[in-house]
């Protein structure tokens, strides 16, 4: 689904639905995104300190359109047990989203839905910072596994 937004002096956004966006172009998608999101933001900054339930954070297969800007979704879900049954009699679940996240396409900008008022809140971007501890992990990974390989 996609979004058409109107921003506010606060810069907030209110958004409508309107259709959805293959996300090819993306700098950061599918499990990088989600990466991104929990490594680079705090529960607090995310909206989900207050969460009682365990969550888990999922990323749309297509991207959003808000404000004629592309974003990838990243949403926090919780599993949440229903009061019906399925034809068997057995237990019935859902997802109940409790967290939405945007990721432009070019990463320079964060968005975080705030769920009450249906506007969006601009996030402080560390796409750079989560770029750098990826090289820097990726490299100490790869320095550890060369030192192991030749100490035999």
């Amino acid at each position: 689904m996609a979004f058409s937004a109107c921003s506010n002096a606060d810069g907030d956004s209110t958004v409508t639905a309107s259709g959805e966006v293959p996300t090819e172009e993306a700098v950061i998608k599918e499990i990088d995104a989600i990466h991104f999101i929990e490594q680079c933001y705090t529960e607090e900054e995310l909206g989900l300190d207050k969460v009682e339930d365990d969550y888990k954070m999922m990323v749309a297969s297509n991207g959003v359109d808000i404000d004629g800007k592309k974003y990838v979704k990243v949403v926090a879900n919780v599993v949440v047990r229903n009061d019906t049954t399925n034809e068997e009699g057995k237990e019935t679940f859902s997802m109940e989203t409790v967290g939405e996240y945007f990721i432009s396409f070019d990463a320079k900008t964060v968005l975080m839905k705030d769920r009450e008022n249906r506007k969006y809140k601009k996030l402080e971007n560390r796409y750079d910072e989560y770029v750098q501890n990826k090289v820097t992990s990726s490299s100490q990974t790869t320095a550890v596994t060369q030192s192991t390989a030749h100490s035999h």
